[in-house]
């Protein structure tokens, strides 16, 4: 069932807007990887400048995953006479009463959202992408991590948002990002010069320290085998550490996405990109990340490390190891949004990111519910750090002095 068209009236006509004669776009829903297949060699012409999870392999992946999870991978694709200048590769699946549609990606739903285009200065295409989106057969649409002030994060701002998201104050709703620009640098230790002498002074030292311990190793995983080893430990290690403290990380509590990204290593020419990447002490990792490479950047996606060797800063040692790495291959360090002190300290570029709730159709108006509960759980949260949590402590301290 398409969108009718007084679902999708809040959506800009593309006919309506200068110099978009030529262009033109469309959906095809992809019932086979065959479908998808027929689409690699533009698809890979695109490639030149866009983020490691839209390249083609990994979307090649992640649809044959939500395909057999029950879910719909479409493709929006975008021409300029008969030229592929974008495509937008997404999954629907049913949750609730709504069609939600998310970017295609390896399950964990934080990669950056948007599509992938020939000219990423060109706003016509981002338009049109996003006009593309009433041909979608879903209610919603989730895009998440939208750098402000894109041309992406323009064309959305003309389609119909959640009305709660777009009430809530501007500093609930973004997200800061961090990122070492390396390329401006002729060598890495010209930038790392630039960095505080709290973070840059200990790091030859600890470096030492660690090496007392017994064989320390820096590096990536060459083969298929050491990635399955290395990506095992990652995420059962990050699961623990999410368990030990109460967060909600749901993409941990089963090994899709483990198991994702030890197919994507497989399909890998591990010899010249460093996918998954460690220090490893006596041959046991000790710190590990799964790092999304593409031309531009890398992108530092999932970590974690040995709390018994936090003393080390052996997360440190890594970041330090492969923004070597990255400098001299060309590419930038991408930290991704959230805050974490140790982000700031590396970084010498900082951008704010937002998500995005499109609502395609009436039915998607559904969405609002969880979302109004989700921030009323977050204002209940404050409200209990700034006021009840310090009246109980206070209530205590007066029963102990009776």
């Amino acid at each position: 069932m398409r969108n009718s068209p007084t679902e999708t009236v809040f959506l800009p006509e593309i006919a309506a807007r200068e110099n978009t004669a030529s262009i033109r776009h469309e959906i095809r829903v992809c019932r086979s990887l065959t479908d998808l297949q027929e689409l690699r060699p533009s698809w890979e012409a695109l490639c030149a400048a866009g983020p490691a999870s839209l390249e083609f392999t990994y979307c090649e992946i992640a649809a044959a995953r939500a395909s057999a999870r029950g879910a719909t991978v479409v493709i929006a694709l975008v021409y300029e006479g008969g030229t592929l200048v974008a495509l937008w590769p997404l999954c629907i699946a049913r949750e609730g009463a709504c069609r939600v549609a998310r970017a295609l990606g390896c399950g964990s739903n934080e990669e950056y959202g948007g599509p992938l285009v020939a000219n990423r200065d060109d706003r016509r295409f981002y338009d049109a992408a996003v006009d593309a989106l009433r041909s979608v057969d879903a209610d919603v649409l989730e895009i998440r991590f939208v750098e402000c002030n894109s041309p992406l994060h323009a064309a959305l701002s003309r389609a119909s948002q959640s009305w709660i998201l777009r009430a809530l104050p501007e500093r609930w709703r973004l997200l800061s990002g961090y990122s070492m620009q390396l390329s401006r640098f002729p060598s890495f230790d010209a930038f790392i010069t630039t960095r505080p002498d709290s973070l840059r002074r200990p790091l030859r030292r600890l470096a030492r320290r660690l090496s007392e311990d017994g064989a320390v190793e820096y590096g990536w995983c060459h083969d298929a085998s050491d990635a399955r080893a290395v990506l095992s430990w990652l995420f059962e290690n990050k699961r623990n550490w999410v368990l030990s403290r109460g967060l909600d990380a749901p993409y941990l509590m089963n090994d899709d996405v483990r198991d994702f990204f030890v197919e994507l290593a497989e399909r890998t020419d591990l010899a010249t990109t460093p996918l998954v990447s460690f220090v490893k002490l006596d041959g046991a990792p000790i710190a590990a990340a799964v790092n999304l490479v593409g031309p531009r950047k890398l992108e530092y996606f999932i970590t974690t490390y040995d709390e018994a060797y936090a003393a080390r800063s052996v997360g440190n040692l890594l970041v330090d190891s492969m923004a070597r790495w990255a400098q001299a291959n060309g590419r930038d360090f991408d930290f991704r949004p959230y805050f974490s002190p140790y982000k700031e300290r590396w970084s010498n570029h900082k951008s704010w990111y937002q998500s995005h709730l499109v609502i395609l159709t009436w039915r998607g108006r559904l969405a609002e519910l969880p979302v109004a509960a989700e921030q009323f759980g977050r204002v209940f949260r404050r409200v209990r750090q700034s006021a009840i949590d310090p009246l109980r402590a206070k209530l205590r301290a007066l029963t102990a002095a009776r």
